[in-house]
């Protein structure tokens, strides 16, 4: 996931003259972006912030957006290249009525939809946008009606505004639905395609077609692509319309792909003396803009661009494809079948460049039925290696149609563009089946001109079955050949359809029934036509198929002059071996002019069994798409078979797999009475299935045994806020997957599996965190019985224990309370009746101490009392609240109500069970065998940190976590699993996503005592040095003539570091070469390249500043070091001597200082000054520090004294002026005996205490 391009940035004056006298430009370059990386909101509204390490590996912080009921479990999938955040609400919509590519990562962050989702709403008839955008709540914004597919584009506006409505949760708790969008079936990610002559021309045989009289006069292609350049000679006079379907201004195209596309179809040749004429140059062109000047082509504007298009242009070229392979059933697909039907138009579309995918890559839209898709060979005729192959997935139907030149194609070059490799400043060369689809659409425009009356079908048919079959390739991957114009022209039968597909038969097939299909031929001529038909089809090892199992009768077929004959093709598949079968059948005219070859093709379905997963949630009823979800893939390739997170339907999940081992993991979770909150989870699989035949597994979360945790340390210790249950499956020959469970800890449970034995590496982990628990309840009277509420969000924190005697209030209405009296006393409520916020004020004006709400079905519920509650609420299961009734009836009943805030401890548990799920899944941990952490955490007073810590187990390279809320100024004692897991902290400024400070990467060992001190001032930027090979770092470095220089903004006193935030920060970077500025820049994030061999003095001067009211101290800084460097033996690496400062002094965890009364001995600020590890470390001089009251505006010196071993203390003042800012600001600056040095000053580096 790139986060940045390399930009050159500014150079404001050349280097000192090499020598020699050459001058070469010290030049600065932009680095990417680092900790800051990208936030993505998906259409729920949960924001996913992402972020590299530096290391290769990333994380994934999800920030759940508010939601009425339950918060959601996030299942973060990492398969491959693809990494997906499912939110639990969502998952029952997926993929019916949700596409799952919504939650798509890898595909939101590559689109840049990180701001808003644009999506495709389908079925809702008409699609007018006005109507829609009438029809739709807030949070979308509706773009352009899209009738072709009874739909209309819209965006999703990241607020979450959009899901609240849609998808509302009823307060009975029904299931989400998209009854809010007007009738509409399904809403689509708008997915982004890909824009995919000398001696091009006459290999389809357009100049003999010329010499016919045929150029395609007379006839409209419109060309839907990155815009066209009007001006270039060859397209002069041959554009009749434009219109722009993107964000972009005008149909200029800033690409290139376009203006070369249509200079293929229709080039007039004219800047090149007509040697790169395109295909038919007397054709009209209409040019849609759907693509923007970067290549990329949202579904929506192809969609949009399709229906203009269609409704004027004989013939419509689209040279763009998905990178991966579709079924025809894509959204883009739809919309070509459609308009086809409608306009009867025909699409010449690219099969897309998956070449390397082997089989099944033919993209959409390519892959609609209707199209005419084109693949691509090379100049020899032999298929290029990047054209997609067929056949096409789902039903193995023949794809690509037919093939054109599209390796080396020469056309026009819009000005101002570099696409392809430039031939001059007229022409271009590129490869692509973007560059073979023009050279179809011209052959169509010229084949239209002869028999104007051509409907799409029979237009498609007469280019494809006069095209040339290459020998040695199959019809999956030509289709019918090179497309051969003048043959098309000439023939004198038609032959329809074309290709011929005989149909997809279900494994196994030794009863299928026999099928037949017609091909029919039309005699174009005026005299009769007799034909010898002959059927060659083979297996995909060339074995052909026998007569008694295909056949085409008659052999010997007359068609009238100007009428029509049919032929029969059977097929009988029984006794055929699995697999594609592919070949042609040819209808030879003879003397009257040749032979049409029809493309045929089958396929008998490979060996393949039904999988019926059932499972059963622990409270026996059926596993609910709601809370539950399974994974299917094949142990040696998920290749062969994969299913990531499959829902149950009534308990059901069903699959078709081919025979072999197979990994089968389940989460099942149970749901209250109402099927809406989730109980608990348990994680049940199969991991070693073989399927020899149709199977049946149930996955039964009863035998399942519970996840528990023991810390004698702190015997009240329990499991709250987040968690993670993880598990991966490495498969023998392919990448593996890892799957991560996202949330608010819950009952967890886990089905013991014996030792994994199929792929190459299985392993489960549980990531819990224990403290004290912020609220409990018990019966203490007249039994002793512990009880398991849920705190109603907006609940007050309670630090209390209290015995309360408990009351009944029926439904918690006002009347409810008539009669009884419940002051001091803990009130019992049923959930039905008013509102939650509304019980708790009621109960809290009678005087109650606290409120229970039980639910009205089995099982706990959530829900928030707002923001006004004054006493401690909660919800429990409508179980325990009939068990309290029932103890009421007889009498007085007494309950304990517990609570702690804040945790002054925290057990932060990774325990991983390599191989499989053991039997035994109780786990006692003792302080000893952890890492213990001491963290302070300082911060203004009630201010709200985030807090995260991410690991990464050896397999994994993505780590998906969540923001715990953490109060700012407290302690907290850490105790952490010391394993060969790596973590990182994250703690943030504001919860929960601003000014973050990380820790480096670090493995724990048992037993290690650390205290760290987050957040304590001064804030200044650094260097991230080098600590191989766990920390590469990023040291600031020369090599050779350049040199790298990376400055986090941020960094805090015990090595945390943090970068640059553009909402809340300013930063300035410039560069001196002996006291000249050389360059500058916006970031301390650069390359710097030109630098002289011999030695010089350089300077890097760094400026930051934060604006935001919880970022009182360390709001500006300036930094400027100075080194003296010289070239570097070749191949060598310099790590630069950059001088670097912590600083200490007595401050109290809202960083502020003791007023002088306060404090024991003289006001101090100790410096420990060294050079980045790796540098040369000459010996240090002296440090002077001055102080300021007054945020600047005057200085006094303040005395040091060196301590030895880069120890520096200087003496500040024994009384505070009585005037300051309430801060005090520090400049120090320190050098050593070679004339390095660091100069920093910090303003409002600390706050002053008592005044």
């Amino acid at each position: 996931m790139a986060l940045a391009l390399v930009l050159p940035l500014t150079a404001v004056s050349p280097a000192a003259a090499a020598p020699g006298g050459a001058a070469d430009v010290v030049e600065l370059s932009s680095l990417p972006a680092a900790a800051a990386g990208e936030s993505v909101t998906l259409v729920t509204g949960d924001q996913v912030r992402l972020a590299p390490t530096g290391s290769d590996r990333w994380v994934a912080a999800v920030e759940p957006a508010p939601r009425a009921g339950q918060p959601p479990e996030f299942e973060v999938i990492e398969d491959g290249e693809d990494v997906y955040v499912l939110p639990s609400d969502a998952a029952p919509l997926i993929p019916d009525q949700l596409d799952r590519e919504l939650f798509n990562l890898t595909k939101l962050t590559e689109f840049g939809y990180t701001d808003g989702v644009p999506v495709i709403v389908t079925g809702v008839p008409g699609g007018e946008p006005a109507r829609a955008a009438a029809a739709q709540p807030d949070g979308l914004s509706v773009t352009a009606g899209l009738p072709s597919v009874d739909g209309y584009a819209a965006t999703v506006a990241p607020g979450g505004d959009w899901w609240s409505t849609v998808a509302p949760a009823a307060a009975a708790g029904t299931a989400r639905s998209l009854a809010a969008l007007a009738g509409a079936e399904k809403v689509w990610l708008d997915e982004i395609a890909e824009v995919a002559l000398d001696e091009s021309v006459p290999m389809i045989g357009a100049p003999q077609a010329w010499a016919d009289g045929y150029d395609g006069a007379g006839v409209t292609v419109a060309v839907l692509d990155t815009g066209i350049d009007q001006t270039h000679p060859d397209l002069a006079g041959q554009v009749a319309g434009t219109r722009n379907f993107t964000s972009e201004p005008g149909i200029s195209d800033g690409h290139g792909h376009g203006t070369h596309v249509a200079g293929t179809v229709a080039g007039t040749g004219n800047g090149s003396d007509g040697r790169y004429t395109g295909v038919a140059p007397g054709a009209d062109l209409l040019i849609g803009k759907i693509c923007t000047a970067s290549g990329t082509c949202p579904n929506s504007a192809t969609i949009a661009g399709m229906e203009w298009a269609a409704a004027q242009a004989d013939v419509v070229s689209i040279s763009i494809g998905s990178r991966t392979g579709d079924d025809g059933t894509g959204v883009t697909a739809q919309a070509v079948n459609r308009l086809t039907e409608q306009h009867d138009t025909l699409f010449v579309i690219a099969a897309a460049n998956n070449g390397a995918r082997g089989a099944g890559g033919i993209g959409t839209p390519g892959s609609a039925d209707a199209a005419l898709t084109v693949g691509a060979v090379d100049k020899n005729g032999d298929l290029a290696s990047f054209s997609s192959r067929g056949p096409r997935l789902g039903d193995f139907a023949i794809k690509p149609d037919i093939t054109a030149p599209g390796v080396g194609i020469v056309a026009p070059r819009a000005a101002g563009t570099s696409m392809g490799t430039p031939v001059d400043d007229r022409y271009t060369a590129a490869n692509g089946t973007s560059m073979a689809t023009p050279h179809v659409a011209g052959a169509a425009a010229i084949a239209l001109q002869r028999s104007p009356d051509l409907g799409a079908a029979e237009l498609k048919a007469d280019l494809v079955t006069t095209a040339a079959p290459n020998p040695e390739l199959s019809v999956y991957q030509q289709g019918g050949g090179l497309a051969d114009i003048p043959a098309a022209l000439d023939a004198p039968v038609r032959a329809t359809p074309a290709p011929l597909n005989l149909g997809f038969f279900r494994y196994p097939h030794d009863q299928a029934a026999p099928v037949s299909e017609q091909v029919t031929y039309t005699n174009r001529t005026d005299a009769e036509v007799t034909l010898d038909l002959t059927l060659g089809v083979t297996a995909g090892d060339g074995t052909a198929v026998p007569a008694a199992a295909l056949s085409a009768s008659p052999t010997t077929l007359t068609v009238p002059a100007g009428g029509t004959a049919t032929a029969t093709v059977t097929l009988d598949p029984r006794g055929l071996a699995t697999g594609s079968y592919g070949g042609y059948l040819v209808a030879d005219a003879g003397s009257a002019g040749g032979a049409v070859r029809t493309p045929v093709g089958f396929h008998l379905e490979q060996e393949m069994y039904d999988v019926t997963i059932n499972g059963i949630a622990r409270d026996g009823r059926p596993a609910a798409r709601r809370s539950s979800s399974v994974h299917v893939r094949h142990a040696v390739d998920p290749l062969v078979f994969s299913a990531n997170s499959i829902g149950f339907d009534d308990g059901v999940a069903s699959f078709r797999v081919p025979p072999g081992p197979y990994f089968v993991m389940g989460r099942i979770g149970t749901l209250d009475g109402n099927d809406v909150t989730r109980q608990d989870r348990a994680f049940v699989g199969v991991p070693t299935l073989e399927v020899t035949q149709d199977t049946s597994v149930t996955l039964d979360a009863r035998e399942a045994n519970e996840i528990t945790f023991d810390t004698p340390a702190h015997p009240d210790a329990a499991p709250f806020g987040q968690s993670r249950v993880i598990f991966n499956f490495e498969a023998e020959t392919s990448h593996g997957i890892t799957a991560t469970y996202l949330g608010e800890w819950m009952p967890t449970f886990a089905l013991e599996t014996g030792p994994v034995t199929v792929g190459s590496g299985f392993e489960f982990l549980t990531n819990a965190r224990l403290g004290d628990p912020p609220l409990t309840l018990e019966v203490v009277a007249p039994v002793a019985t512990g009880l398991a509420p849920q705190p109603l969000r907006g609940t007050p924190p309670l630090d209390d224990d209290l015995a309360l005697p408990l009351a009944f209030a029926g439904p918690g209405a006002e009347s409810d309370y008539d009669g009884i009296d419940v002051t001091g006393k803990a009130v019992l409520t049923e959930r039905d009746g008013p509102a939650l916020a509304d019980k708790e004020a009621t109960a809290r004006a009678h005087g109650a101490a606290a409120l229970l709400v039980m639910n009205n079905a089995t099982g706990f519920f959530t829900g928030s009392v707002g923001d006004a509650a004054g006493i401690p609420a909660m919800a429990i299961s409508g179980q325990e609240g009939a068990m309290l009734r029932d103890l009421l009836a007889d009498g007085e009943v007494t309950v304990r109500v517990a609570g702690t805030s804040f945790s002054p401890y925290l057990y932060d548990l990774f325990l991983s069970e390599p191989g499989r799920i053991p039997g035994e899944l109780h786990y006692r941990v003792e302080p000893d065998e952890l890492a213990t952490l001491d963290n302070s955490f300082y911060s203004e007073p009630g201010q709200l940190l985030g807090e995260y810590r991410s690991a990464w187990r050896p397999y994994m390279t993505f780590a998906a976590v969540q923001y715990s809320e953490l109060p700012g100024g407290v302690r907290r004692t850490e105790y952490v699993t010391a394993d060969d897991t790596l973590f990182r902290q994250n703690v943030s400024a504001q919860f929960t996503t601003r000014g973050d400070l990380l820790e480096r990467d670090t493995f724990h060992q048992p037993g290690e005592h650390q205290q760290r001190e987050w957040f304590k001032a001064p804030m200044r930027p650094s260097v991230l040095e080098a600590f191989p090979p766990r920390n590469p770092g990023e040291p600031v470095v020369r090599t050779g003539s350049q040199m790298r220089v990376v400055l986090p903004e941020w960094w805090d006193n015990d090595g945390h570091y943090g970068s640059f935030d553009s909402v809340i920060d300013d930063a300035g970077f410039r560069f001196y070469q002996d006291g000249r500025l050389i360059g500058q820049a916006s970031r301390p994030r650069v390359t710097i390249s030109n630098l002289a061999p011999e030695p010089h003095t350089y300077r890097f001067e760094v400026d930051t500043a934060r604006t935001a009211d919880w970022w009182p101290t360390s709001t500006a800084t300036r930094t400027a070091w100075t080194v003296r460097s010289a070239q570097p033996p070749t191949g060598e690496t310099e790590v630069l001597p950059f001088l670097l400062v912590d600083y200490d002094t007595e401050l109290d965890l809202t960083n502020t200082a003791p007023h002088p009364r306060d404090r024991n001995g003289p006001a101090t600020v100790d410096l420990q000054v060294r050079h980045q590890v790796g540098a040369d470390a000459p010996a240090l001089g002296r440090a002077t520090v001055a102080i300021s009251y007054d945020d600047g505006d005057t200085w006094q010196q303040r005395p040091v004294v060196g301590l030895g071993d880069g120890h520096y203390r200087a003496f500040l003042d024994s009384k505070d002026p009585a005037e300051t800012t309430g801060f005090l600001s520090i400049r120090i600056e320190v050098r050593d005996v070679d004339g390095n040095s660091i100069e920093q000053e910090i303003t409002r580096a600390w706050r002053l205490g008592g005044r």
